[in-house]
């Protein structure tokens, strides 16, 4: 992708390529990768006059959550350095905040909120955990307050490969890259302890818990394992995560969202998704949204449609829609967006819902924008 603007500047290319396909007879015809059911949107990550935009090569956005309420959409970039940030969409702002930098060289992947607002992440490669407290916080039109940023003395020191926040016991999860150690981490006492090792979880890039503190990930040969907080009970069951054949060894979770009852919906590196029933254990594939690896982040819409993003880093990102009641699977297409700037979204790492039912991508290019994605508005039936 790095190849395509070699001679010329990249937002020239963006315009270029949206303009050429714009023209094109078979665009005319019906012929078009980009979305086109509902609308989207584009904002610059800092407003000129208020906060100084989030600089090209830090930019890439590669983590977003949405706030308490869903007032607000947190996210954090990736690169030269990783910045946190925030987007307050109220009409006294509308514009992206950058809270400050979480370091040098490095990237945040996992971003996590508990019940009371405050946000968690981690950063890599040194698996250094920190916290955000938002209230006081708030945003204008022509200014802006945020706090500090802060990290814990304590440290998993070695690069994080997904974590997950249990509210209830206010203890951070986590699965290590290289070691795939399952890690604990209790925020009220501050104690960072290993709990198990499990084969090859590392390779994996999300891990999911339910209502009853049962924590889902994936291990050797796409095998799911379940570990109990309550009882610190690890069993690897019998399930396989949806896989071409004799490929199972290459398959690991790429992405997973709880619906807060009962499923789990996911996707895999090969680019399949699935569903699974915590209580009963049944898993239920739907295939491959697009002919490509990686289903980098799911959410769960306000309309009841799971949407993620497809497509493997450095190629071209499409946005789906799976529709839980009937199993059906729909490919919106590539991302494009004409206001304020004319821009095509190649590579998404993030997704996050906002208050009103909107997805926010995460854009994660050396030059990356936050866009807003407002699914269509179903027609009533009329009879």
């Amino acid at each position: 992708m790095r190849n395509r603007t070699k001679d010329i500047g990249e937002e020239e290319y963006h315009l270029q390529q949206s303009e050429m396909m714009l023209a094109t007879e078979d665009f005319r015809e019906g012929g078009f990768a980009f979305i086109t059911e509902g609308s989207l949107a584009l904002r610059e990550l800092g407003n000129y006059g208020v906060t100084k935009p989030i600089s090209n090569g830090e930019s890439a956005i590669t983590a977003l959550i949405t706030g308490k309420s869903s007032k607000k959409i947190y996210g954090a970039t990736s690169g030269k350095q990783s910045h946190l940030f925030y987007y307050d969409p109220s009409p006294a702002a509308e514009h992206v905040v950058d809270i400050g930098i979480l370091g040098k060289d490095s990237a945040c992947r996992n971003l996590m909120v508990d019940k009371d607002g405050v946000i968690y992440g981690i950063l890599n490669p040194s698996g250094r955990i920190f916290r955000y407290v938002p209230e006081g916080e708030y945003s204008l039109i022509w200014t802006y307050k945020v706090n500090e940023i802060e990290f814990f003395d304590e440290s998993v020191e070695e690069e994080v490969a997904s974590a997950v926040l249990q509210s209830e016991t206010n203890i951070i999860y986590g699965i290590t890259k290289n070691t795939s150690k399952l890690f604990s981490f209790n925020i009220d006492t501050r104690s960072l302890k290993i709990v198990k090792e499990i084969e090859k979880a590392g390779k994996s890039n999300a891990i999911a818990i339910d209502k009853k503190g049962n924590i889902f990930g994936s291990s050797r040969n796409c095998l799911l394992f379940c570990y109990n907080t309550g009882n610190n009970a690890l069993e690897i069951l019998d399930i396989q995560l949806p896989s071409p054949k004799g490929m199972e060894y290459l398959n690991h979770i790429d992405s997973l969202v709880y619906d807060g009852n009962e499923y789990i919906y996911g996707g895999t590196t090969l680019g399949t998704i699935f569903r699974l029933n915590t209580a009963t254990l049944e898993l239920t594939g739907y295939g491959r949204p697009i002919p490509d690896h990686r289903i980098r982040s799911l959410v769960i819409g306000n309309d009841g449609m799971i949407y993620g993003c497809a497509g493997a880093p450095e190629k071209v990102s499409h946005l789906f829609a799976l529709n839980p009641k009937n199993g059906e699977v729909k490919d919106l297409g590539i991302p494009m967006v004409h206001f304020p700037k004319n821009w095509i979204c190649y590579d998404i790492s993030a997704l996050s819902v906002g208050r009103n039912g909107e997805i926010y991508i995460g854009k994660s290019e050396r030059i990356s924008y936050l866009l807003i994605y407002y699914p269509p508005v179903k027609k009533r039936n009329i009879k």
